[in-house]
């Protein structure tokens, strides 16, 4: 007995093909045909976009839309941290420590106020919304 057919994709790409194109760099992906994720949930896709940011090292606004676009998805910041303690083995820790500034601002928590207020800070803090240092 014969398996049946694999059903016609619904204008989705199966792995293999998709993978080819990349590898070929196929002149459809120029305008964003054929790229979009099929079987990750908007969950997950957050998540693996955030990773990718991170190891990126993305500039600043790109967390605020990437972190905005993952809440709206249903990722919390818990899973959103998560993601930055999972990926320090393959970026490194001084990838991490860069990130965590953007990530803290876009998650709403000002990313050093009051941790350690007794000890000393070595030149001083930025804050990163405005450029400025604070006074004092």
């Amino acid at each position: 007995m014969n398996p049946a057919p694999a059903p016609e994709p619904t204008g989705a790409v199966d792995h293999a093909e998709q993978l080819r194109r990349l590898t070929i760099n196929d002149a459809r992906l120029d305008d964003g045909r054929g790229v979009d994720p099929v079987v990750l949930t908007p969950h997950d896709l957050a998540l693996v976009r955030i990773a990718a940011l991170v190891a990126g090292a993305g500039h600043e606004p790109s967390y605020g839309a990437e972190i905005d676009a993952a809440l709206a998805a249903g990722v919390t910041a818990e899973e959103i941290v998560d993601v930055l303690s999972a990926v320090v083995p393959i970026v490194g820790l001084p990838t991490i420590v860069a990130a965590a500034p953007g990530v803290a601002l876009a998650l709403g928590l000002e990313p050093i106020e009051g941790w350690d207020d007794d000890a000393p800070r070595a030149g001083g803090r930025i804050d990163r919304r405005d450029g400025t240092s604070p006074p004092g």
